[in-house]
């Protein structure tokens, strides 16, 4: 204890200026003094040391570890020696000022440098005692001397020891480069930026372990056994796993993402196992005693040295590791919260998480921070996300939902839990892999899109009738009102935060019936204003109601009546000639079916005739979408030459032109729409499947960018030499290394489209 560290210190002091040759418990003491011998820093520095570093480390290490802190500055914060041993292991001594989270930088570099970890001792300065002070003074059961010398140093310092051996590929020659790259993080640990070096510490673990690691989903138990007796200042952790790549690195990164301070650690490889000891504290450099935290602390460095070892899984691991931080804080703070960690201690979930987390940070924020508790009703049946839903199952779902919940506030709340946990439940069949095509993709999505919007009009119809009564025409028949879907809702092609395009048309002019009586056209508004109340949008873009292809847009009225439709679209009327195009996504998908289909023969009756399709009207479109929202340079998934849009304008154009003269064009969906036009000899064989490859790769591309970037505002694809671009690859699922490959199939793709768009527009 101290009374023992300050006699081992002064003990040592004494016979390294005497030249005393006789032997100690701390090892061969050195001859007589040299201009090296500097007692007024060694003394400081020992008297900040635990007793077992004395034991552990001979006077002349001792002695050299204070020459090479003689070195440290803010510039040099940390110093690396190397000393070769046989059989390609090394002796590797580090001594630096003490950040949190600086040991997983240290045990992460060694392992991306090459070296895997036999052995070793860290050991970190003590908490500073009192000034010092001549004399003694007692203090419980044993006197405390405090010894008068220099002062102790105001800055923690380490001192890391550890036996490594090369793995093939480890450079002998390259300790200088580890000590310049570790620097270089603890450099900016010093200045805060902790998220930014663990997770650039991450990114580069997962690419070593990908090439390393030949099977990262098989994870071993870990046992821990906490001590709080063993030490007068410290939490003891015993340590006892089978030996993995990269394991120290795993578990000191687990304890420092957690706020855990490593005062002190001794290494042991015996066999195929390792049986560390780690001493210690919380982040108020406290004991950790509360059983509670004693759990949390147990659960949590199990957890994130479970979910690092399968970061190679995901897309960012950066990302990926900073969002289970975050999400393993919120789970402590869950009262049932044992019950979701034993769920979590799966390496297929945690692999889930690794995907997930990694794959989209709008889907992070929206769903695993603001709806916790959805999470874990998915999380916990990954069987059930290999089975896809009907829009019947939705449908009787909801319907049984909302039968059980009061009317008012909760069903407006059930409506939007069941919305999101639904959406989410689609999206990670997508990260997962259980959606293989864009086209399921959308389609699931479209049929909760549909069926949200059927609810959320019975929700606000209800409310509307207490006040208002039913709305009914002047000949006193009942008003009869549809909600069509237009754009991507319109075309079945939702994906990643799309926005629902609709537009409400209503049969006629009239009153309600009471008790208070306001005009079809106050109540279809209402109605329409109250719908979008009703369906929650979390963000911007995402589900959320997009009324503007509506007659005049902003300046129109909400609710449309049938009149005002067909004088607005029909030839000669007030549309523009794109929202006229606009029509061919128009479907009826809920309120009344006959008047949906009168809608849909007036849409045929507007669009699929004999006057030709207005090329230049859509060209001029095109420039001014490419001129307004392409930066030149680069590369706009949807919008630049050749994109998506592109090909959606083309195919509208060509059901437009053809489709009074064969019907099965009048689809609302590109892909189908694609494949009538072939049939009917439009497109030739070889244009059909041209086109069909760049719609499919164009529409998994934006999916992917929106992924991330949760909204359509920015399609734009990064640069090919930027990381943003090496994880969109991984996202569409090329395989590591092949970035080159997408951007190829870019470039392809979006060249044919051009040729193809050209040659038949003229």
């Amino acid at each position: 204890d101290q009374y023992q560290q300050h006699t081992t210190v002064i003990r040592l002091v004494f016979q390294q200026q005497l030249g005393d040759k006789t032997r100690t418990k701390t090892g061969p003491i050195p001859a007589a003094p040299t201009e090296q011998d500097r007692p007024a820093e060694l003394l400081p520095h020992l008297a900040q040391m635990p007793a077992s570093y004395l034991k552990t480390f001979s006077p002349q290490d001792i002695d050299h570890h204070t020459v090479l802190m003689g070195d440290l500055s803010d510039r040099q914060p940390v110093r690396v020696e190397a000393e070769p041993l046989p059989d390609d292991f090394w002796r590797i001594t580090i001594v630096g000022f003490d950040y949190l989270g600086e040991l997983s930088l240290i045990c992460g570099l060694l392992f991306v440098h090459g070296f895997n970890i036999h052995a070793g001792s860290v050991f970190t300065y003590e908490p500073a005692p009192e000034p010092a002070l001549a004399g003694y003074q007692a203090g419980g059961r044993r006197p405390r001397y405090r010894t008068k010398t220099a002062p102790l140093s105001p800055r923690r310092k380490i001192v890391d020891v550890f036996t490594v051996k090369a793995d093939n590929g480890a450079s002998p020659d390259g300790w200088p480069a580890y000590e310049q790259d570790l620097a270089q993080l603890v450099g900016k640990l010093r200045t805060g930026q902790v998220d930014e070096v663990q997770g650039q510490l991450a990114k580069r673990i997962a690419a070593a372990l990908t090439t390393t690691v030949a099977d990262p989903d098989v994870l071993y138990p870990v046992d821990i056994e906490i001590d709080n007796d063993a030490s007068r200042h410290h939490t003891v952790l015993k340590v006892d796993a089978p030996d993995t790549i990269g394991f120290l690195y795993e578990l000191a990164n687990a304890l420092a993402l957690h706020g855990i301070n490593i005062s002190r650690m001794s290494v042991e490889t015996a066999g195929n196992r390792v049986r560390d000891t780690l001493y210690v504290t919380d982040s108020l450099n406290d004991k950790i005693t509360d059983p509670a935290k004693q759990l949390e602390l147990r659960a949590a460095a199990v957890l994130i040295k479970q979910f690092t070892h399968l970061l190679p899984r995901s897309p960012n691991p950066e990302a990926a590791l900073l969002n289970f931080r975050e999400f393993v804080g919120n789970l402590f703070r869950r009262p049932n919260w044992p019950e979701d960690f034993a769920s979590l201690e799966q390496p297929e979930l945690l692999a889930t998480m690794a995907r997930l987390l990694g794959v989209s940070d709008f889907l992070w924020q929206d769903f695993l921070r603001m709806q916790h508790a959805n999470l874990f009703p998915v999380l916990k049946n990954l069987e059930a996300l290999k089975e896809s839903k009907s829009k019947s199952d939705l449908r009787a779902e909801l319907a049984v939902l909302m039968s059980q919940t009061p009317p008012g506030l909760d069903q407006r709340q059930a409506l939007n839990a069941f919305k999101d946990r639904e959406m989410f439940r689609i999206d990670m069949r997508q990260i997962q892999g259980y959606i293989t095509g864009f086209g399921q993709f959308s389609a699931e999505l479209s049929d909760l899109a549909e069926v949200v919007v059927e609810e959320a009009y019975r929700v606000a119809v209800r409310d509307l009738r207490v006040h208002y009564g039913l709305p009914r025409l002047n000949n006193r028949h009942p008003c009869a009102m549809t909600i069509c879907a237009l754009g991507k809702c319109g075309g079945r092609e939702l994906g990643f935060a799309s926005d629902i395009e609709l537009m409400l048309i209503y049969a006629g002019n009239g009153r309600t019936t009471g008790p208070r009586v306001i005009t079809t056209a106050e109540f279809f508004d209402r109605l329409v204003s109250e719908i979008n109340n009703v369906i929650d949008a979390r963000r911007e873009g995402i589900f959320e109601l997009d009324l503007r292809l509506r007659p005049y847009g902003k300046a129109g009225s909400l609710g449309v009546s049938l009149d005002a439709f067909r004088r607005y679209f029909a030839p000669g009327g007030d549309a523009w000639p794109y929202e006229r195009q606009a029509l061919v996504k128009l479907r009826p998908i809920a309120g009344d079916v006959k008047l949906g289909q009168q809608i849909i023969k007036l849409r045929d009756e507007f669009i699929y005739n004999d006057d030709p399709f207005d090329i230049a009207a859509m060209r001029a479109m095109r420039e001014r979408q490419i001129r307004h929202h392409v930066t030149a340079g680069t590369v706009n998934a949807k919008l630049s030459p050749g994109g998506l849009v592109d090909i959606e304008y083309l195919v509208q154009g060509l059901q437009i032109s053809y489709g009074h003269r064969y019907p099965n064009l009048r689809v609302t969906n590109t892909s189908e729409a694609l494949t009538a036009l072939a049939a009917v000899g439009v497109l030739t064989q070889q244009d059909y499947v041209h086109l069909s490859e760049a719609l499919s790769f164009l529409q998994n591309l934006i999916n992917a960018l929106r992924m991330v970037r949760g909204n359509t505002k920015d399609l734009t694809v990064p640069p090919i030499d930027s990381e943003e671009f090496v994880y969109l690859a991984r996202r569409m699922r090329y395989e590591a290394g092949h970035q080159v490959q997408l951007n190829y199939d870019l470039t392809n793709h979006t060249t044919r489209v051009q040729e193809i768009n050209a040659r038949i527009l003229n």
